[in-house]
C-alpha cells in the first residue's frame, strides 16, 4: 500500500478525534471472548449497531476509521449503520410477489456482462437457504440501486449506472446474483470479520469488483467497506476492489444497499463541506446523511424527503457529473466519477424534487378501505418500506379485480414521467398482477404514450418514463393479483 501524504494523515487525524469523542460519550463495547475494549462504542444489537471485531485505527490505511479485525489485507469501514425508519434489525422483510417476476430490468448495461470494474451481487446464507424465494427481490433491489445512482446524476445533467455483473434473464439485462453458502457460525457472527473471510474462502476476491451482500442474517443493517481517501484520480483506493457492502434481512431495501455501496465507492469523505466526520453527511435529505454522532446536528438544506432516496443533496459534498471549476467536488475525490460507475451523456438535469407534479393535485380512487386514505397517495410522505406502518396509506381490501387511484389538477400538466410506491402487508394487499398509467384526453382515458415498462418492486419506487402528454388526470390502473392493491405514494414529473 503506498504511503499517503501528510495532507491526508490530518485529514484522517480529524476523524480520528470524532471517533475518541463518540468513544468517550457512548462507551465501550465488548468482542466475544474478549476483554471490553475501551476504545469502541457499545454494541446496541437491536439497532445492529455491532462493533465487536472493529478497532479504532490510529494509523496505517485505516487511520481515523475502523478496521475490521482478523482480515487481510487491511479492510477499513465507517462501522455499523442503524435500521432507518420502518425497518428492523430483528424482523426479515418480505420477498417480492412472484407477480412481478421478470417484471424490471437494468436501463443500462455494458460489454459482456461480466468483464472490467463491475459490482457483484452475493445472496450469503447459511445450511438455510432462500435463494430461490428472494431471487427476484435481490435482482429488483440491485435495479432500484441503480434508480437511485441514475436519478441522482441527472439532477445535475448527466447519466450514472452501476456497471453490475449481469446476465440475460428472458430478454432482459439483470445483475446476476451468486448463492453463497458459509458455516452458520460465520454468518450469524456477532462480527463481520468470520463472513468476509468465509465470502474471501469462496473466492470473492477479485481487485475489479464491488461485493453487494445481501446477508440472511439478523446482525447489523448495514455496514460498508470505506477508504476515506479524498485524492482526484483513478489511483484512488475507492476505485479498487475487493471491497464490499453488507445489507442484512430486516433492511433489504434499495436505499440502504444504495448507502452501504456507496460507502464502497467513496462517499463521504470527511473533508466534505457537510461531511458527519464519520463518513456520512448532515445536511437533509440524502442517502447518505443522517445524525451518527451524539454531537452531530442534522440540518435541513433539501425540505422534500423525497431527496432520501437520492445522492448528495444539493450536489456538493460527494456526488456531481459536472462540478463547478473551484468547487469541492472539482479538486477533491467525486463518487460520479468512480470506475465502478457507467457514463453517459444524460438528457439534462432530471425532475428535481420540488417538481414533483402530484403535490399539487387532488386524489380520488375507485374504492378505499374505510380505515384507509386516498389521500396518502401525493401526500409526500416518504415510505420506508411496502409495509409501511408509520404513514398513512391508500389499500382496496376486501375488493379485487380492476382498481384505481387518480390524481386531477385545476390546470393543464405536461407529464413526462411518473414514480409509484405499491403498499403490500404481505396479507390482503399485495402487489398487483399488472398495471399501467392512463392520462384523461378529455373525453376518455387512454394509455400514456412510449412507457418504458411497468416494473413491479417492493421496498422502493417504480419508475416510468413516456412520451410527453399534456392532461389534467393522471390515473394509475391496477389489476391486483395474489389479494387486493394499494399504494402509499404517487409522484408525476414533467420537464
Amino acid at each position: 500500500m503506498p504511503d499517503r501524504s501528510h495532507r491526508r494523515r490530518l485529514t484522517l487525524s480529524a476523524g480520528a478525534l470524532v471517533i475518541a469523542v463518540l468513544v468517550g460519550l457512548l462507551g465501550g463495547g465488548a468482542y466475544a471472548g474478549e476483554q471490553a475494549d475501551p476504545s469502541l462504542p457499545a454494541n446496541d444489537a437491536a439497532r445492529g449497531m455491532v462493533y465487536s471485531g472493529l478497532l479504532a485505527a490510529k494509523d496505517g490505511p485505516c487511520a481515523g476509521m475502523f478496521q475490521v479485525k482478523g482480515v487481510t489485507p487491511a479492510m477499513c469501514t465507517h462501522g455499523p449503520d442503524p435500521a432507518p425508519a420502518g425497518l428492523s434489525v430483528k424482523r426479515s422483510v418480505q420477498p417480492i410477489a412472484a407477480a412481478a417476476a421478470g417484471a424490471s430490468a437494468l436501463a443500462v448495461c455494458e460489454g459482456d456482462g461480466t468483464s472490467g470494474r463491475r459490482v457483484e451481487v452475493l445472496y450469503i446464507h447459511g445450511s438455510t437457504s432462500r435463494y430461490n424465494q428472494y431471487l427476484e427481490t435481490f435482482r429488483s433491489l440491485a435495479e432500484g440501486v441503480d434508480v437511485i445512482f441514475n436519478e441522482s446524476a441527472r439532477e445535475t445533467g448527466g447519466e450514472r449506472h452501476v456497471r453490475y455483473v449481469t446476465e440475460n434473464v428472458n430478454g432482459a439485462c439483470r445483475p446476476v446474483v451468486r448463492d453463497v453458502q458459509i458455516a452458520d457460525s460465520a454468518l450469524n457472527a456477532n462480527d463481520w470479520a468470520p463472513l468476509l473471510n468465509a465470502v474471501r474462502a469462496a473466492g470473492y476476491t477479485r481487485t475489479d469488483r464491488k461485493y453487494l451482500q445481501f446477508v440472511d442474517a439478523n446482525v447489523y443493517c448495514g455496514i460498508g467497506g470505506f477508504a476515506g481517501d479524498t485524492r482526484k484520480t483513478d489511483a484512488n483506493r475507492s476505485n479498487a476492489g475487493p471491497e464490499y457492502a453488507r445489507a442484512d434481512n430486516g433492511c433489504w431495501s434499495a436505499g440502504v444497499a444504495a448507502h452501504e455501496l456507496g460507502h464502497t465507492l467513496g462517499a463521504v469523505n470527511n473533508n466534505a463541506p457537510n461531511a458527519s466526520g464519520a463518513a456520512h453527511c448532515v445536511d437533509e435529505w440524502d442517502v447518505m446523511c443522517y445524525k451518527d454522532g451524539p454531537n452531530v446536528v442534522i440540518q435541513t438544506k433539501c425540505p422534500d424527503r423525497a431527496h432520501d432516496q437520492r445522492l448528495d443533496c444539493n450536489h456538493d459534498d460527494y456526488y456531481h457529473t459536472n462540478p463547478a471549476s473551484g468547487s469541492y467536488l472539482a479538486t477533491n475525490f467525486n463518487v460520479a466519477d468512480n470506475l465502478f460507475l457507467i457514463k453517459g451523456t444524460g438528457g439534462g438535469p432530471g425532475p428535481q424534487p420540488s417538481q414533483n407534479r402530484a403535490l399539487t393535485a387532488t386524489a380520488s380512487a375507485s374504492y378505499t378501505s374505510s380505515w384507509e386514505s386516498v389521500a396518502a397517495i401525493n401526500d409526500g410522505a416518504e415510505p420506508a418500506t411496502s409495509n409501511d406502518t408509520v404513514n398513512p396509506r391508500w389499500g382496496t381490501w376486501p375488493n379485487t379485480g380492476e382498481q384505481w387511484a387518480l390524481l386531477t389538477w385545476a390546470s393543464a400538466q405536461t407529464l413526462t414521467s411518473a414514480e409509484v410506491y405499491f403498499f403490500d402487508d404481505n396479507g390482503g394487499v399485495r402487489v398487483p398482477a399488472s398495471w399501467r398509467l392512463q392520462s384523461w384526453n378529455g373525453s376518455a382515458y387512454v394509455d400514456v404514450p412510449g412507457a418504458s415498462g411497468y416494473p413491479v418492486a417492493l421496498n422502493g419506487y417504480n419508475r416510468v418514463t413516456f412520451g410527453s402528454v399534456s392532461t389534467t388526470r393522471l390515473r394509475v390502473l391496477l389489476q391486483s393479483g395474489a389479494g387486493s392493491v394499494g399504494l402509499l405514494e404517487v409522484k408525476a414529473f414533467g420537464p
